[in-house]
């Protein structure tokens, strides 16, 4: 008796274990693997930024995004316009239960992001000297006011930057909400050529998705970002 007793306790531990097994089976393959998300406050710095994201593994995926800068409000009055695209590779962290997708918790996202624009720069004159920042020669386009004076300076910036970015996503059924900030090193281009007692800066640092230097070499970047989302 006792035999039976427990051959067939075995037998329903296994047709358990079997069944456990279908079920995680049945929902893996009802995972939603992909998220389309939007950076909302990126419309109130000039720009919009969509984001797509692919679930790769249970704790990889894959990120990229698209800037479309001048479709925003214009926040520093510079008309700006341009692009800036950003990529890279989700590592996530921590429990990895099954619910409706495998992006989420806890994660490191190194990338890297590349931006081109152009936009007005406020000027005096064709040819400015200060005590301090010395004689700033311009060789770009122009824009003049009513009077026909140079009132702005057209010039075209471009950054190219590494990034590391440490975030957490929570899905709630198929909606998103992601937040990460992230330091790195970049590169910006140098639009002007000041020879002066002091290098000051003679533009904004903020490059449509990072804050970073803009003299023309290396320097660090830092970023936040608050994304919203809908996964399918």
């Amino acid at each position: 008796m006792k035999k039976i007793f427990f051959l067939i306790t075995c037998l329903v531990i296994s047709l358990s274990l079997n069944a456990q097994n279908d079920s995680i089976y049945r929902d893996i393959s009802l995972l939603k693997k992909n998220i389309i998300k939007i950076k909302p406050t990126s419309f109130v710095y000039g720009y919009t930024q969509i984001t797509y994201e692919r679930s790769l593994s249970p704790r990889r995926s894959i990120e990229a995004n698209v800037s479309l800068i001048g479709l925003g409000y214009d926040s520093y009055n510079r008309d700006p316009m341009g692009f800036a695209l950003r990529g890279g590779y989700k590592f996530y962290f921590g429990d990895r239960k099954i619910k409706r997708s495998f992006m989420k918790g806890l994660y490191l996202l190194p990338e890297i992001a590349f931006c081109m624009y152009d936009k007005n720069v406020h000027i005096e004159n064709d040819l400015d000297w200060d005590i301090f920042r010395g004689i700033i020669k311009k060789s770009t386009p122009v824009i003049l006011d009513e009077e026909g004076e140079v009132e702005y300076e057209r010039l075209r910036k471009y950054y190219i930057a590494l990034i590391g970015n440490v975030g957490y996503q929570w899905n709630i059924n198929r909606f998103v909400i992601e937040y990460n900030i992230g330091i790195g090193l970049g590169y910006y281009n140098k639009t002007r050529n000041i020879e002066g007692f002091l290098d000051l800066n003679m533009d904004d640092e903020h490059h449509f998705g990072f804050n970073g230097g803009n003299d023309g070499k290396s320097y660090g970047v830092i970023n936040a970002n608050l994304k919203i989302g809908y996964m399918f």
